[in-house]
């Protein structure tokens, strides 16, 4: 497990916009156990062929479970662009996969984007807000792990335009002013969501598709305001567009053979597990490789094709999850 000095990570962030590479360390340890997230859009599918049923839906949601239990059944996981469908197979399959220890949060399900959070871990509450534009949401869930309170919220949100936003946001609410552009507000009133829960002690988790990559205001006024980005906190390179190495996004989202294309990559970084610890907080992130042992490592989740998928399946989602394995300790 590799430690990061949460003061320093803030100082540097704020004054570049990224974040520096982790410096080695110990594992964690009992007075200091991990928490294992899981971040990805799962494709609701309901641009697919017809006769594909949601790009194989069920085909997807097994081997998504198929690849939470091959990493050891993390305690936390966000799932974007879940539709009825996909919310039904969910409910069905998490009964099942990892000794059925999932608790199935968010069971409403309005429209064909809704968020969930499948967890192993206590929950204390929840909380679900529309986003500005009245289509886009943010869930939190209020967990309790041996780490400490946990505060997740799970989103999706609209890209940045190609025009600037001119007028007023007449959806936007406090923390947003109606000055405050619609696409800018989400993120803010998102990360306001987690603030405003959990009391000093708890360790927050903001994580989505936020369909804006890391040059774009909204992440980088993230980084300044604390938020760690997990994945270039220990190391790994930003996405490649040329090669999809270390993206998250592009694969064709309307048709089940890009599902099934072992050369289908991705293009963009959009989907992101930010953390930020309490005050007095280390907080050490583990290896891309796993070095901990646990299952999970930090970094992409699942990026090569699958072998013998269900179905002949390749890739879950048009998405490339993340993933997060980390752990905090009282500072100096």
């Amino acid at each position: 497990m590799r430690r990061i000095a949460i003061a320093v990570l803030i100082v540097a962030a704020s004054a570049v916009g990224v974040l520096p590479v982790a410096t080695a360390g110990a594992g964690a340890t009992k007075s200091n156990p991990d928490v294992r997230v899981v971040n990805l859009n799962l494709l609701h599918g309901v641009f697919c062929e017809q006769e594909s049923d949601g790009c194989q839906a069920t085909d997807r949601v097994a081997l998504l479970m198929e690849q939470l239990e091959a990493s050891n059944c993390p305690e936390i996981v966000g799932l974007q662009e879940i539709n009825e469908q996909l919310s039904g197979l969910l409910k069905k399959a998490t009964k099942k996969a990892c000794g059925g220890e999932y608790d199935f949060v968010f069971a409403k399900t309005i429209g064909l984007d809704t968020e969930r959070v499948l967890t192993t871990l206590p929950v204390k509450s929840t909380k679900v807000i529309k986003l500005s534009g009245n289509f886009r949401a943010a869930s939190r869930a209020v967990l309790k792990s041996p780490a400490g309170p946990v505060v997740v919220v799970v989103t999706h949100q609209d890209g940045d335009p190609d025009e600037p936003f001119v007028g007023e946001c007449k959806t936007c609410k406090p923390p947003c002013s109606a000055e405050t552009s619609p696409f800018e507000c989400q993120t803010v009133a998102a990360a306001d969501l987690a603030d405003s829960a959990g009391g000093k002690k708890a360790i927050r988790i903001l994580m989505g598709d936020f369909n804006v990559g890391p040059t774009s205001e909204r992440y980088l006024s993230l980084i300044a305001d604390g938020w760690i980005d997990s994945h270039l906190a220990i190391g790994n390179p930003e996405c490649v567009e040329a090669t999809g190495v270390n993206c998250t996004s592009g694969r064709d989202d309307q048709t089940i053979e890009a599902l099934k294309d072992p050369n289908a990559k991705e293009s963009h970084r959009i989907d992101f597990i930010f953390v930020k610890p309490p005050g007095g907080c280390e907080i050490g992130f583990d290896t891309p490789d796993d070095a901990d042992g646990d299952g999970l490592g930090t970094g992409l989740f699942f990026d090569e094709p699958a072998v013998d998928g269900p179905g002949g399946l390749l890739w879950t989602s048009d998405h490339t999850g993340v993933s997060a394995d980390f752990s905090c300790e009282s500072g100096d």
